[in-house]
């Protein structure tokens, strides 16, 4: 569906009581933008289509993309509803509307998946270590300790110790890949050997892509039983 065609129908809602009023989105980084709610249909399409199993290259069945559009105008709906009473439009908070819809509607796998997505990139961004634009990181995961302190995840680190292991092996092994990988089984409150084992199983899954991941793997290693050592 065309942009232009979805933005028309979605206007049909008259979901705006303040005709016309222009809305604006505080996206994570401190950044003010207009609220844009072909955005919120397109992720709605997106988590249809894992649920359903449908490459996202390919389209939805009529009747399902139908069903992503009423969706799409009732999240729209509930979240200028908010707006209009005050709260302040926040990425977090379209996605929570987003979630309640879908749940209310009865799609629970497709609302499985879609907070899975969420806590994928919320990972993501900790491990990246995005910041807004008062410098403040935008995620904070945090390290559990065997004493039970807790400390700031070290995103840097992590990134570090991949590219060393994928040092002279660049034109076959992708650091950023393995990065990727890693994040999936990063948690609030993992432990430090759990984030080394992290590291090794993300290396080991893409050997069969790429043998030479095997020594990206073994380094990976190596570097966890230094550490255990010390």
């Amino acid at each position: 569906m065309q942009n232009e065609e979805l933005d028309g129908q979605l206007h049909l809602a008259n979901i705006d009581p303040l005709h016309n009023r222009q809305f604006t989105v505080r996206k994570r980084d401190g950044r003010i933008v207009p609220f844009d709610e072909t955005r919120i249909f397109l992720a709605l399409e997106s988590a249809f289509k894992a649920s359903a199993g449908i490459s996202q290259s390919k389209p939805l069945p009529e009747g399902a993309e139908s069903e992503v559009l009423q969706l799409t105008k009732a999240a729209v709906k509930e979240s200028l509803r908010r707006a209009v009473r005050g709260e302040m439009l926040e990425i977090e908070l379209i996605q929570d509307c987003v979630e309640t819809e879908l749940m209310s509607a009865g799609h629970h796998n497709t609302a499985r998946r879609y907070i899975l997505y969420r806590e994928e990139r919320r990972r993501a961004r900790a491990l990246r270590g995005d910041r807004a634009i008062d410098g403040q990181l935008q995620t904070q995961l945090f390290v559990s300790g065997a004493d039970g302190s807790r400390e700031p995840l070290d995103p840097q680190g992590i990134r570090r110790d991949i590219i060393h292991a994928c040092r002279g092996l660049e034109d076959r092994c992708s650091w950023q890949a393995v990065a990727q990988e890693t994040v999936r089984n990063l948690y609030d409150g993992v432990r430090p050997d759990e984030i080394s084992q992290a590291m090794i199983f993300a290396a080991k899954a893409r050997v069969e892509l790429e043998p030479a991941y095997t020594f990206v793997a073994a380094r990976l290693l190596l570097n966890r039983i230094y550490r255990q050592a010390l």
